[in-house]
């Protein structure tokens, strides 16, 4: 009797045996065609709002997958098992195993099959943010590092109970409308709240342009609000949270506070402007000095905001070659900013006064 050649010993695959070969990230490519950034339209159901989307697991430091209209998440082997409807996860392993080409395991018959062509994804039927709808944002926190007191600290002058006073806290990553993305090391959220609903503005200092602020409030929301005192001598309107943060630290905050709007353009509600009339006995706009471009649009901002208001228009000095108060900390110091503001403030009542002497 004669005997063939002896065939070798082949292993069934295994989900740890075949992400030693290839990746994670290759079955998801293979399967959609491509690696999506941003969430898509399920390819597990049928979905008009793009609601799927791909992320780095921390518990498992895989790539995993969640559909967060349905909440199913799932690793990539679970979402070949779903994709092609199959019986059980080691029918996905076999499936994979076929469709790369690992010959090196052992797979029951039939189950080899050539790579077919790429899932295609239903284009998208409804943009994914509606015109004037609100961005979703959640965030999660992460300790405090010696980073984030280097940036904070060394730059601003502002400690970790400085800035937690202020609702600011380092982030590992954040969600837009349900994707997750991993935030820069030095990454941090400013929360608000206003008539009961939370929001945030991501703050990346080193991101890309597009990735440095991500921001979900709206332009009635006052940033700082909150930790202003209910009356006070004086209140200074900051181009930014951060500039307000900044001033807010040099002051006992019954002598001297600080606010800001969403954003130099943003125009204040009539009821808003009466309120802070009555609770502040003085109330100054400092907006950027954009001394170095050809249009001063702080200065122009800050003077339009002025007439509109009331309010008094106090600016760093062209000579100081910086445009606001936490540059102007970051080039000097506090000790020198606190005296500034003092000194601008000085000024702009005497002018004041003088004018009204002459009239």
């Amino acid at each position: 009797m004669g005997f063939g050649k002896a065939q070798p010993n082949k292993r069934l695959p295994t989900g740890d045996e075949i992400l030693r070969i290839i990746s994670e990230v290759d079955v998801f490519e293979y399967y959609l065609g491509f690696l999506p950034t941003n969430p898509i339209s399920s390819p597990l159901r049928e979905d008009i709002n793009p609601s799927f989307s791909l992320f780095l697991s921390d518990k498992y430091s895989q790539l995993f997958y969640k559909d967060f209209s349905t909440g199913e998440v799932g690793d990539c082997f679970i979402f070949v098992k779903r994709l092609f409807n199959l019986a059980t996860k080691t029918d996905a392993f076999n499936k994979v195993a076929g469709d790369f080409g690992l010959n090196q395991f052992r797979l029951p018959s039939g189950s080899i099959s050539a790579p077919s062509t790429k899932l295609k994804i239903p284009e998208r039927k409804t943009p994914r943010i509606k015109p004037n709808e609100r961005l979703r944002i959640s965030v999660r926190r992460r300790e405090w590092k010696l980073r984030d007191k280097n940036f904070w600290y060394k730059k601003y002058g502002l400690n970790k109970e400085q800035l937690e006073y202020c609702n600011v806290y380092p982030i590992s990553h954040y969600f837009v409308n349900g994707y997750c993305t991993e935030a820069h090391s030095k990454a941090y959220a400013f929360v608000e709240e206003k008539d009961g609903l939370q929001t945030f503005k991501i703050y990346q200092p080193y991101a890309e342009k597009e990735d440095k602020w991500i921001n979900n409030n709206d332009y009635s929301t006052w940033e700082l609000w909150t930790q202003m005192p209910n009356t006070g001598n004086i209140l200074v309107i900051c181009s930014s949270r951060k500039d307000a943060m900044v001033i807010k630290s040099l002051f006992p905050s019954e002598l001297l506070t600080a606010c800001s709007l969403q954003s130099e353009h943003v125009n204040p509600k009539e009821s808003v402007v009466d309120e802070l009339r009555n609770r502040f006995k003085e109330i100054y706009i400092l907006y950027d000095n954009d001394f170095n471009k050809s249009t001063n649009h702080g200065r122009i901002a800050g003077q339009k905001l002025s007439e509109m208001t009331g309010f008094r228009q106090i600016e760093i000095p062209d000579g100081c070659q910086v445009k606001d108060p936490s540059d102007y900390i970051e080039e000097f110091d506090r000790d020198s900013l606190a005296r500034l503001i003092k000194r601008l403030i000085e000024e702009k009542r005497s002018n004041i006064q003088k004018q009204e002497q002459k009239q």
